[in-house]
C-alpha cells in the first residue's frame, strides 16, 4: 500500500468520525430539549428524582417559599453592603468608612470595631492607605429567620507607603455573621477566610 493511499484512508476515517460526532451532538441536543420547546431538561427541580446514581438516590428539592427567598436575598444584600463598606477605605476619608461599618454592626463586633477605629485611622493616615474593591460574589452558608452566615468575595487593589503607592491586587473572602435586630440585618462578626 502506498503512503498516499494510507493518508487518503486516514483522512476519510477522520472525516467520518467527525461527521458521526457532530450527528451525536445534535441528537443529544434534540433529546435534551424539553417538550415545551423553551427549556433544556436538567433545569427542572425534580428532574431525575428517584433515580439511582450509584451512591444514593436523586432527591427532588422543592423551591423555597417566596418569603424564604426574600429573606435570603436580604441576608446576602446586608453582608455584601457590609463587606463593600469594610474593604473600601481611604485614609483621607476614614471617618466615612468607619461610620458606615459601625452603622451596619452590632454586639461584640461593633464594640471591637469602635474600640479599634482610632488606631485604624491613625495607621491608615500614616501609611496614606487607599483600598478600592468590589464584591464579586456572595453566598449563603447557613441562615434562618433571625441569623445567617454569608461568605463574600471581593476583588480590588490597595496602595500605600508599603506598596510605594503602586496599586497591588487584593482579593479577599470574608465570612459575615448576621443577626436580625429591629428589622435590620446587622453584622455581629466578620472574619477573613483563608484561601486554600
Amino acid at each position: 500500500m502506498t503512503e498516499t493511499g494510507s493518508r487518503v484512508r486516514l483522512n476519510i476515517a477522520l472525516y467520518a468520525a467527525t461527521v458521526l460526532c457532530a450527528c451525536a451532538a445534535i441528537l443529544l441536543g434534540v433529546l435534551m430539549w424539553d417538550a415545551s420547546g423553551d427549556r433544556v431538561q436538567g433545569t427542572e427541580v425534580a428532574l431525575g428524582a428517584g433515580e439511582d446514581v450509584g451512591r444514593g438516590t436523586v432527591q427532588a428539592v422543592p423551591l423555597a417559599s417566596e418569603e424564604e427567598q426574600k429573606r435570603v436575598a436580604a441576608q446576602i444584600e446586608a453582608a455584601s453592603k457590609m463587606v463593600n463598606a469594610f474593604v473600601n477605605f481611604r485614609y483621607d476619608d476614614a471617618d466615612a468608612t468607619i461610620e458606615a461599618v459601625k452603622s451596619m454592626s452590632t454586639g461584640t463586633f461593633l464594640q471591637q470595631y469602635t474600640k479599634g477605629a482610632a488606631d485604624l485611622k491613625k495607621i491608615a493616615t500614616r501609611a496614606k492607605s487607599e483600598m478600592v474593591a468590589g464584591v464579586v460574589w456572595a453566598g449563603l452558608v447557613a441562615g434562618d429567620e433571625d441569623s445567617a452566615t454569608v461568605i463574600v468575595a471581593t476583588s480590588g487593589t490597595v496602595k500605600n507607603e508599603t506598596t510605594k503607592f503602586e496599586e497591588e491586587a487584593r482579593n479577599y473572602r470574608i465570612q459575615v455573621e448576621l443577626v436580625l435586630e429591629d428589622g435590620r440585618w446587622l453584622t455581629r462578626d466578620l472574619q477573613y477566610v483563608m484561601l486554600g
